[in-house]
């Protein structure tokens, strides 16, 4: 997210360069860092765990 921010304050150059200089190159192990990628037995799990999580509906 930050290298996102520099790159719309400083444009995408900027945010490279620093990218490079901390040598950020992430590979994440897993895939799920949306609702749509997870499994969905992972985002039932969450969602049973709090209703606030992953936008799961309130009570009306």
């Amino acid at each position: 997210m930050g290298l996102t921010l520099i790159g719309r304050i400083s444009g995408d150059a900027v945010a490279q360069a620093v990218q490079l200089g901390i040598e950020y190159d992430p590979q994440p192990p897993y895939d799920a860092g949306s609702p749509q990628k997870a499994p969905a037995e992972v985002v039932a799990l969450l969602r049973s765990m709090s209703r606030f999580i992953l936008g799961a509906e309130l009570p009306t």
